[in-house]
């Protein structure tokens, strides 16, 4: 399997919509013995054409060797890739011009999952309030658990109060992210997207941090 050889997204000097390739984007049916719609694959694991393909395959999977540069590498087991979710998540990407996509069995896998990837102990995660009581919870008791404190600000609107939030939580630790949820759960409170990427973006640069903005708006 070749990069790019199933992700064509010009036909000659014409760019195609994303309608078009919602049918048949990230899905090789030669792959498939030829079947234009992509089957369900059920299945958790995959055959290697020789051990050490299997090998390399999982070591590209667990991050011990990059992939190489002409192959997108192999299916091992289904808990972290499969060809159904692979189509998935290459064609959500596609649809909101992302660079790509993960895409997990709940919405809290997904929440959980970024945050603790980004947060480190004795780090800041910043947050609007009211969050989903599930992010709550995560937030105010999980983390804790990691030594990973937080700071909520309840005014998304407004760019010199977020300025001076991001201030006042600096005092307490190194900011990794921002967490925002825009509608709010459950009172629909919303946050302005560009103040919250300008503050960001100048807070970096004064303190020469790489603060990443999560958005949960489901």
């Amino acid at each position: 399997m070749y990069k790019n050889s199933y992700k064509k997204t010009r036909i000659g000097d014409r760019k195609l919509s994303p309608e078009t390739q919602m049918m048949s984007y990230g899905y090789d049916p030669f792959m498939s013995e030829g079947a234009v719609k992509p089957p369900v694959f059920l299945t958790s694991t995959f055959a290697f054409k020789t051990a050490e393909d299997g090998a390399e395959f999982f070591e590209v999977a667990t991050g011990k060797k990059p992939a190489p540069e002409a192959s997108v590498g192999g299916l091992i087991y289904s808990r972290i890739n499969h060809p159904n979710l692979e189509i998935i998540e290459d064609r959500i990407a596609l649809l909101e011009n992302g660079e790509s996509c993960a895409v997990f069995s709940s919405g809290m896998a997904s929440i959980s999952t970024t945050i603790l990837s980004l947060l480190r102990p004795n780090e800041v995660i910043i947050h609007s309030s009211p969050l989903y009581g599930g992010t709550e919870g995560l937030v105010r008791n999980v983390l804790k658990e990691f030594n990973i404190k937080s700071y909520e600000f309840t005014n998304g609107l407004d760019y010199q109060s977020l300025k001076s939030h991001f201030e006042e939580a600096h005092k307490i630790g190194k900011i990794g992210a921002i967490f925002i949820e825009t509608p709010a759960n459950p009172t629909n409170a919303l946050i302005d997207f560009e103040i919250v990427r300008k503050v960001v973006d100048e807070f970096n640069h004064k303190h020469n941090l790489q603060i990443v903005i999560i958005c949960d708006n489901t």
